[in-house]
C-alpha cells in the first residue's frame, strides 16, 4: 500500500482515475478468463454427451456464443487495461521523479554528501521504476486473484454448497502457504542484500587503500573477503529461489487437490449423465482460479520490493523542506559565525566572526587540533546552529543554496577518472579553454595539458597536483566564500606562495578561510583579518585580529 499511496499522491486526477480503472479492468479480464475456461469445458463435454445420446434437440448456439463473448471480453479487457494503466503510470512516474529531484535539491549538504556513493541516484532511477511498476505487478494481479477467487467460490457454492465450502477452505490454505513462502523468501533476500552491501563496502574500502594493501601484501586477503561476501549473497539468493519453487509446487498440489475435490463432490451428487458436463465445467473453473493463486508468491515478492522502494523514497520526501529565506538566502549575504565552539580539550574556545567579501581568515594549528572539523562545520556538513547564512542556520539550507554561496576544497578532494579539462568543467560546464588555462595558472598548474588524463582517483597526478587541480576547479565556481583545507600540503615554499597569490588574484572579492599547518602559517602573501590558532594555547590567545 505504501508504493500505491506514493503513486496516488504523485498522479493527477486523471491518473488516479486511470489507476482505479486499470485495476477493475484487470479483475474483469481474469474473471472472464476463468469463466472462459469453465464454460468451454462445460460446452465441449456437453457436446460430446449430446453426440453420444444423439440428442438433436440440444442447441449449441447459446453456449457457443457465450464462449466467444468471454474470449472477446477477456482480450478486450486486457488490452484496455494495459492501455489505461500505461498512460496512468507514465504520468505518475514522471510526476514522482520530478518530486524526488526537487526533494533531493532541498537536501542539506551533509545529507546530500552522505548519498554521494550512488544511493541517491539509485533512488531516483531504480526505486522510482520499482514503485511505478507496482500497479501492473501487484495491484492488478492481486485484484484479479481476489475477485476471481470470490466469484469462483460463489459459483461453486451455488452449484454445490459442499464443494464450495471445500474450495473456500483450500483457497484459504493456499493463501497461507503463499504468505509463508513469501516471508521465508524475503528473509533470504534480505540476507543476500546485506551480504552484497558488505561486499560493496569492502570492495570500495580496498580500492581506496589499494596502495597500502599492496605494501602489506594483503591484496589477496581483501579479495578473499569480498569473494566470501559475494558467495554468501549468492547462496542466500539460491535459497530464496528454492523456497519460491517449493511454495509454487505446494500450491500446485493444493490446486490439484481442489480440482479432484470439486469433481468428486459434483459427480457424487448426480445420477444422470448430463450433469457430468456441469462437473467438468466446475472443475475447470476451479483450475483457472488455482492457476492465478500459483502466481501469489511472485506477486507478493514484487509487492515487498515496491514497499521497500517506497519506504526509501518516502524517507527522502518526508524530510522537511526549508521555507522562506532558508531556501534562497539573500544574494551577497555574508557567512556569520556566532559563538562557534572551536578547538579540542582544554584549548576549546568559542569563535564569532562575519566573513565579509574580500576578507581572509587563517586557521592554523597542529594536526588533530580541529581545523578540518571547523571547515566542515562552516560548509554545513556538520550541523551547528552557530553558522548562519542569510539569517538561517547553514545546515538547514538546501545544497543548491549553499553551493551558490560557498565552496569547500578538502585535503583530498574527489577527482573523476577523465581528463584535466573534464574535471575542471564539472564546476563550469560552459567554460572555454582560455578560462580553464587561467584557472590552472592561478593554481600554479600552468604546465598541465587540458587533455592529460587524471586516472582513477587522480592517480596519474602527484598529491600536490591533485590538490591544486581541485582548487582550480573551485576557482571556476567563483564562490562568495572559499574554504581551503591545507592547500599547501606537499608543496615547496615558492609553489605554495604562487598558489596562494593566484587564489587571491583570481577571487579578489571572495571571503577566504584557509587552514594551514603550523609550519606554513607565515606563507600567506596577502593581509589576513583574523588568525584563529587551534591548539594548546590559553583561551584568550586563541583568536587575534587586525
Amino acid at each position: 500500500m505504501r508504493a500505491l499511496t506514493l503513486l496516488w499522491t504523485s498522479a493527477d486526477r486523471r491518473g488516479r482515475r486511470d489507476l482505479l480503472l486499470g485495476a477493475l479492468l484487470a479483475a474483469g479480464a481474469e474473471v472472464a478468463a476463468a469463466g472462459l475456461l469453465g464454460v468451454s469445458g462445460w460446452f465441449l463435454t456437453s457436446c460430446a454427451l449430446v453426440t453420444l445420446r444423439a440428442n438433436t434437440t440440444w442447441s449449441w448456439m447459446y453456449p457457443s456464443g457465450t464462449v466467444r463473448a468471454l474470449a472477446l471480453g477477456r482480450t478486450g479487457l486486457r488490452y484496455t487495461e494495459r492501455l489505461t494503466s500505461h498512460r496512468a503510470l507514465l504520468g505518475a512516474t514522471v510526476a514522482l521523479r520530478a518530486r524526488m529531484v526537487r526533494s533531493a535539491g532541498a537536501l542539506p549538504p551533509r545529507r546530500l554528501r552522505e548519498r554521494r556513493d550512488g544511493a541517491l541516484l539509485a533512488r531516483l532511477t531504480d526505486d522510482v521504476a520499482t514503485v511505478a511498476a507496482a500497479p501492473a505487478q501487484t495491484l492488478a494481479p492481486l485484484t484479479g486473484v481476489g475477485v476471481t477467487a470470490v466469484v469462483v467460490v460463489a459459483l461453486i457454492c451455488v452449484a454445490n454448497p459442499a464443494a464450495g465450502a471445500a474450495e473456500a477452505l483450500l483457497l484459504a490454505l493456499a493463501l497461507a502457504v503463499a504468505l509463508r513462502t513469501n516471508r521465508r523468501a524475503a528473509a533470504r533476500r534480505a540476507e543476500a542484500t546485506f551480504e552484497r552491501a558488505a561486499a560493496r563496502s569492502a570492495l570500495l574500502s580496498a580500492r581506496a587503500a589499494l596502495a597500502e594493501l599492496r605494501c602489506l601484501d594483503a591484496v589477496d586477503l581483501a579479495r578473499d573477503q569480498v569473494a566470501q561476501r559475494v558467495e554468501l549473497a549468492r547462496r542466500a539468493d539460491a535459497t530464496s529461489l528454492s523456497v519460491l519453487r517449493s511454495g509454487r509446487l505446494l500450491l500446485r498440489l493444493l490446486g490439484a487437490l481442489g480440482q479432484v475435490t470439486v469433481l468428486l463432490l459434483a459427480l457424487s451428487s448426480h445420477s444422470t449423465m448430463q450433469p457430468v458436463a456441469d462437473a467438468i465445467g466446475e472443475t475447470l473453473l476451479v483450475a483457472a482460479g488455482y492457476e492465478l493463486v500459483e502466481t501469489l508468491p511472485q506477486i507478493l515478492r514484487d509487492r515487498g520490493s515496491a514497499a521497500h522502494s517506497a519506504l526509501r523514497l518516502a524517507d527522502l520526501l518526508a524530510r522537511p523542506r526549508p521555507s522562506g529565506s532558508a531556501v534562497l538566502p539573500r544574494a551577497g549575504a555574508p557567512l556569520v559565525v556566532r559563538d562557534l565552539p572551536v578547538g579540542l580539550g582544554a584549548a576549546r574556545s568559542q569563535w564569532s566572526a562575519t566573513l565579509l567579501p574580500g576578507s581572509a581568515t587563517l586557521v592554523t594549528g597542529p594536526n588533530g587540533s580541529g581545523k578540518s572539523t571547523l571547515l566542515n562545520t562552516l560548509a554545513g556538513r556538520i550541523e551547528s546552529p552557530s553558522v548562519l547564512l542569510g539569517g538561517s542556520a547553514l545546515h538547514t539550507l538546501s545544497a543548491v543554496s549553499v553551493a551558490a554561496t560557498l565552496t569547500l576544497v578538502e585535503a583530498d578532494d574527489w577527482l573523476a577518472d577523465s581528463t584535466i579539462a573534464d574535471n575542471l568543467r564539472q564546476a563550469a560546464p560552459d567554460a572555454d579553454d582560455a578560462a580553464l588555462h587561467a584557472a590552472l595558472a592561478a593554481a600554479a598548474l600552468a604546465d598541465l595539458d587540458l587533455d592529460a588524463p587524471t586516472g582513477p582517483m587522480g592517480g596519474t597526478l602527484s598529491q600536490g597536483q591533485r590538490r591544486r587541480l581541485s582548487i582550480a576547479r573551485a576557482l571556476l565556481r567563483a564562490p562568495a566564500v572559499l574554504l581551503l583545507d591545507e592547500p599547501t600540503a606537499g608543496l615547496d615554499q615558492p609553489t605554495a606562495v604562487r598558489l596562494l597569490s593566484g587564489i587571491r588574484a583570481a577571487l579578489p572579492r571572495c571571503a577566504l578561510v584557509i587552514a594551514l599547518p603550523d609550519q606554513h602559517h607565515n606563507l600567506l602573501p596577502f593581509p589576513v583579518e583574523t588568525t584563529l590558532r587551534l591548539g594548546p594555547l590559553p583561551v584568550d590567545a586563541a583568536v587575534t585580529s587586525r
